[in-house]
């Protein structure tokens, strides 16, 4: 897999994770950890777009 395609797969699996979250109730109400899942998945994304357009 490329670098890229790397980042794009971490992102959408951190999205799908903080779905899960969110519409399961399995930790309750973290808000920190909900956080944390948007940043790094909105992270991946742009690393994913940013190593895209080098090329």
């Amino acid at each position: 897999m490329s670098k890229k395609t790397n980042y794009f797969f971490l992102s959408g699996f951190f999205l799908v994770a903080f779905l899960v979250v969110q519409f399961t109730g399995i930790y309750g109400n973290p808000g920190w950890f909900k956080a944390f899942l948007l940043i790094l998945s909105a992270t991946f994304l742009i690393s994913g777009f940013a190593d895209r357009k080098k090329e």
